[in-house]
């Protein structure tokens, strides 16, 4: 996803925008939260992974998602009440009309 502006740039709405699942298949499971606070700061979620997990050994996914599951508990209530409003959206929007009718 390449946006013009830095993620902290981004207003609420330019970040939900940008973050929104174009497939079907991305609505299967419902939304929440965390799932969401993963898609609106995929960068600060990369780098929480890079820095958790080692290439060499597969055994260490558990940490990652540790790592991961440690930074949303952390964040702050603004962004976790943004989460989950984003979250209740697109539970109720569901997948774009161009997808919908593919599935």
């Amino acid at each position: 996803m390449q946006l013009e502006k830095g993620e902290e740039d981004l207003t609420s709405e330019e970040r939900e925008a940008a973050a929104r699942p174009t497939n079907a298949g991305d609505y299967w499971k419902e939304w929440d939260g965390f799932r969401v606070a993963q898609r609106l700061f995929a960068e600060e979620v990369a780098l929480i992974d890079s820095g958790s997990r080692d290439k060499r050994d597969k055994k260490t996914f558990g940490k990652r998602t540790v790592a991961i599951r440690e930074w949303f508990e952390g964040l702050p209530e603004s962004k976790k009440d943004e989460a989950e409003n984003v979250a209740k959206k697109w539970n109720l929007e569901g997948a774009p009309n161009e997808d919908k009718m593919l599935v």
